[in-house]
């Protein structure tokens, strides 16, 4: 690999892919659903107040546009069959990250995903459809029917001329899943995965661990276990924040709690070191911008009752979009 491949945190994305579920009333399910049942059946920790949900998320959308990248909403690019209905209904979709994987270095292609949760399997097709539609060619990762992952276990990452991917596991992805992943990709796609292993409570990496910068990451560092390096050469033990050390990159660590109930580590990274973010976590946002990065923050009081943060809402796309097509009318 020569040159410096670009990150998730250093390119651009023309457009991101969002969905507001309040327009499909995919919340309303919610209502008759009790409190204490609400992860298991629908993956809230609590009921949204409907109505600032629906203001915070426009918040979010705003936000996006102002600082000049596209919101291509998911349901602009489908049709009203009863398939994909049903899925724009479900309160998860919002969470337009996990459902495939976009490379800034590889712009034309994804991969889709292949989702833990029975409840959100249906997004991938409809995700893998957007995608299509604005032009992405679709890259095949195989694996065994119980093989799982992610979009938000998946961050793009520089390690020097390396084209690395950061690929978490533990609750949402698998192990096996990542070596499939890596036949796929390494060498013409990528030239190197991470897998980082997870506490097992942590649902995606990037609820705990996200390089925002060249050389600043925002961790939960007891959230990762260990790491193996996959290349052409096969696997073995890493240390990845080692790795880190090595090249000079900052760690702005967060506790618990506030990856967990605040998604202190989960921004939506635009480039040129500007990144968006709930407004919960103070001194982590205070240290981040005294490490040089543009901080937008957006209210997520009622957003984060459905466990994701900015990057959770936000599939990226890099490459110039193509015509779109839909067969909505």
């Amino acid at each position: 690999m020569t040159g410096n491949p670009e990150a998730e945190y250093s390119r651009r994305p023309t457009a991101v892919v969002v969905h507001d579920p309040v327009r499909f009333g995919a919340l309303d399910r919610l209502k008759a659903v009790a409190v204490e049942q609400l992860t298991d059946r629908f993956l809230f920790r609590d009921h949204p107040d409907i109505p600032r949900f629906a203001s915070e998320y426009q918040a979010f959308a705003e936000a996006v546009t102002a600082a000049g990248i596209a919101c291509v909403q998911v349901s602009d690019l489908v049709e009203d069959t009863p398939v994909i209905l049903q899925a724009l209904r479900g309160p998860n979709l919002m969470f337009t990250r996990d459902a495939a994987i976009t490379l800034p270095w590889a712009p034309g292609v994804y991969l889709p995903s292949r989702m833990a949760k029975p409840i959100r399997r249906s997004e991938t097709a409809v995700m893998s459809l957007v995608l299509e539609r604005l032009g992405l060619r679709r890259v095949e990762w195989g694996g065994r029917e119980d093989d799982c992952l992610e979009g938000g276990d998946a961050v793009p990452f520089a390690r020097g001329r390396h084209r690395c991917l950061l690929v978490g596991y533990a609750r949402r992805t698998t192990l096996s899943a990542v070596y499939r992943l890596g036949e796929a990709l390494i060498p013409a796609l990528a030239d190197e995965i991470v897998a980082i292993e997870l506490a097992p409570w942590r649902m995606n990496l990037d609820g705990g661990f996200l390089p925002v910068a060249e050389d600043v990451v925002v961790a939960h560092s007891p959230s990762v276990l260990s790491a193996l390096l996959l290349d052409t050469t096969g696997s073995r033990p890493v240390d990845l924040f080692g790795m880190l050390r090595e090249q000079e990159i900052t760690i702005i660590d967060v506790s618990r709690d506030q990856s967990w109930l605040q998604q202190a580590c989960n921004y939506l990274c635009l480039g040129n070191r500007t990144v968006i973010g709930y407004n919960m976590a103070d001194d982590v946002v205070h240290r981040m911008r005294d490490a040089g990065l543009t901080v937008i923050t957006i209210a997520g009081d009622e957003l984060v009752k459905g466990r994701g943060g900015p990057r959770c809402m936000s599939r990226p796309v890099y490459q110039r979009l193509a015509a779109r097509r839909s067969g909505r009318g």
